[in-house]
């Protein structure tokens, strides 16, 4: 008898240490997927380095909001299928720099006259918000969108940034942009020359 609970014993003892064994497998698998690591690699090339005389006359701060809808449609038609309907809002803020790209031509008219024709207006590039520049509003999907392609969110942001978006800019802001040309050439050329009269010539 005393040998039978000895042998009893140790199989106890052994189930004891494999059911513990396998709640510790568990745990520390559970464990690894809810804390795992993540891995990001990034790299730069410089495709070039180029001097530049650009100046800059105004910074429009600008908040874009893009709505854009993919949908899959029957074969062969343009016919949306309904409920596949895929959605994404996007929110970004940044500046729209407006200025000149090469430099201002100065000629002397006479005594202390001096006339300064700039070059045509451009789009300088663009500058993010620091605090917030990108927000992916709303991105949801329909009942059948499961098929739908997804939303190129980075095209999108692309497309909004390029230069020739900001262009319309130049249009509605142009009598702000000569103002500050104006006040730009007298705040640098009047210290050497208090008498100096400066004449401004705008290329469309």
């Amino acid at each position: 008898m005393t040998l039978f609970k000895k042998i009893l014993g140790v199989k106890l003892y052994l189930w004891f240490v494999l059911l513990l064994a396998l709640v510790t497998l568990v745990g520390s698998f559970f464990l690894r997927q809810s804390s795992g690591t993540s891995i990001s690699t990034s790299q730069s090339v410089v495709n070039y380095i180029e001097e530049v005389n650009e100046q800059v006359f105004l910074n429009v701060g600008i908040e874009h909001v893009e709505t854009k809808t993919n949908n899959t449609t029957i074969p062969w038609t343009k016919i949306g299928i309904p409920f596949s309907e895929k959605k994404a809002l996007i929110i970004l803020n940044y500046q729209a720099k407006l200025g000149i790209k090469s430099p201002a031509k100065i000629k002397e008219v006479s005594e202390h006259t001096y006339k300064i024709t700039l070059p045509k207006y451009e789009v300088i590039g663009i500058e993010l918000d620091p605090d917030k520049p990108y927000e992916l509003y709303d991105s949801q999907g329909e009942l059948l969108s499961y098929s739908t392609k997804d939303i190129d969110t980075g095209e999108i942001v692309a497309k909004t940034l390029s230069n020739s978006v900001q262009e319309k800019y130049l249009a509605q802001y142009t009598k702000q942009l000569n103002e500050s040309a104006k006040n730009y050439y007298q705040t640098l050329l009047t210290p050497l020359n208090p008498d100096i009269n400066l004449e401004f010539e705008f290329t469309e």
